[in-house]
């Protein structure tokens, strides 16, 4: 990709030949006059100063930075008698050209409250930017690219329709200069400061007594409460229920779906990034995907995968997410087994099926022990105990807070334990097994098909029986 990326950089130069004459020498009096309309004390004049720093003491930045999507702050500057105000930016490079945005309201050319709220956090809270609603708008947002580039010794030159801008940076921050391409002929040319993070933890510009270390602290409470929000509000397949947009977008070149007008309209709906704060919004799109007959697309062996098939799965998995967090757990223990049997992970990996299944395990533990049914709650930890892939040491852990808050009784429950692990059978799909808990039915998915009697000596062996019995 590099190598493609050079080669067009080096076609650019050749057939722009006064875009690979201009430089930032024949516009800085221009930008400094403009910094100069606008007065010391006001409030963001320090931001200015900031971004105007750093670009003058920049040097040329690496191509690999140049060709990476950011997202930053921009200060426009020909408006003095409005005073500065800090934008949301976006710079985008794609096919090898680049898009530079100052983002405004497009109804006030002003600032909305989601703007505010995402550049505060990135001229003082820089960590936790990520969390505004305005930056995963402007992660999934794809401007048109129309910018072509070139470089002189000191700088790479842009050139969109009507801008020129000038980037330069270092390990830490891109910096950019944009002018109206027609500034020799304007007096007073609109001109556009940015600035773009490339490296999260390098140095804060605009925060200078926002310390490393405070940083880490509060990066350390950020995670702490996220975990937290991960906990109310979960979603496994975080990145997956998203991308079941692009499955959707290849289903309806199918029939009988191509013709089908309320599926079209159900995924017209999706016309947002699908996290764990907004489930509630399309919990009527994952009921409705449900109800299609995928029945043509249903595999004809065991080895032929069809990655069609996880659209019913990830919106089974999702509605389950939704309903954990809603505090339905009823509701919340039917979809995961709907997503762990009538509509099962269609993936090509072994473990990525099983690390699937555990979780919708896991999950069902938690659900049913908030809803009251404890017994099911611990059949599903020890069925993880069992044989898991990676989450024996976290149900072992959670199956012995629950048996202290619960008061029970251990040797009686190692005696209902032995009873349990001499009705390990088969289960009706034929990958995974079941075990009666105390008159309650479980599964669990092994990774790898072993004798009945193996998997009644593994729980023997376990932390859990040793503690039961000690």
């Amino acid at each position: 990709m590099k190598k493609i990326l050079l080669f067009n950089f080096l076609l650019i130069s050749i057939f722009n030949p006064a875009l690979a004459q201009e430089t930032y020498w024949n516009i800085q009096s221009k930008v400094k006059t403009a910094e100069k309309a606008y007065s010391f004390n006001d409030p963001n004049y320090k931001f200015l100063y900031a971004i105007s720093t750093g670009f003058g003491k920049s040097e040329k930045l690496s191509l690999a930075n140049l060709s990476k999507d950011n997202v930053g702050v921009a200060i426009v500057l020909s408006e003095p008698s409005s005073g500065l105000v800090v934008y949301p930016a976006k710079y985008t490079f794609d096919n090898n050209k680049i898009n530079i945005l100052a983002v405004r309201s497009k109804t006030t050319e002003g600032v909305t409250d989601d703007m505010k709220e995402y550049v505060q956090k990135y001229l003082y809270k820089m960590e936790e930017v990520g969390s505004t609603k305005l930056f995963r708008q402007l992660l999934s947002d794809t401007p048109k690219t129309e910018g072509i580039f070139t470089q002189n010794s000191s700088e790479f030159i842009i050139s969109e329709p009507n801008t020129l801008s000038f980037v330069r940076g270092d390990e830490d921050w891109m910096f950019v200069v944009s002018i109206d391409d027609k500034y020799k002929t304007f007096a007073s040319p609109r001109i556009i400061m940015y600035a773009f993070k490339i490296n999260i933890s390098g140095r804060d510009i605009f925060n200078i007594k926002n310390s490393v270390d405070d940083m880490e602290k509060r990066r350390i409470t950020r995670v702490e409460n996220e975990k937290e929000e991960k906990e109310k509000s979960p979603l496994f397949h975080d990145l997956r229920t998203d991308d079941i947009g692009e499955l959707l977008k290849e289903l309806v070149l199918k029939e009988p779906f191509k013709s089908n007008q309320e599926l079209q309209r159900n995924i017209e709906k999706l016309d947002t990034k699908i996290t764990r704060f907004n489930l509630k919004e399309y919990a009527p799109q994952f009921n409705y995907f449900l109800t299609l007959d995928f029945s043509t697309f249903k595999k004809k062996d065991e080895f032929e995968k069809n990655e069609l098939l996880n659209i019913q799965h990830l919106s089974a998995h999702a509605l389950a997410d939704y309903y954990f967090s809603q505090g339905d757990y009823d509701q919340a223990i039917g979809f995961y087994k709907k997503a762990a049997f009538d509509f099962p992970y269609e993936v090509s990996s072994g473990t990525t099926f099983i690390k699937d299944m555990e979780r919708i395990i896991y999950d069902l533990s938690k659900s049913c022990y908030k809803a009251g049914r404890k017994d099911e709650a611990y059949g599903y930890l020890l069925g993880l105990i069992i044989d898991s892939q990676n989450n024996e040491a976290l149900a072992t852990k959670d199956l012995k807070s629950y048996l202290l808050d619960q008061k029970e009784e251990k040797r009686q429950f190692a005696v209902d334990l032995d009873s349990a692990m001499k009705t390990i059978k088969p289960g009706k799909n034929g990958y995974s097994l079941t075990f009666i808990f105390k008159n309650k039915e479980v599964f669990f998915y092994p990774l790898s098909a072993k004798p009945i009697k193996e998997y009644q000596q593994q729980i023997k062996n376990s932390e859990i029986y040793n503690y039961l019995t000690q």
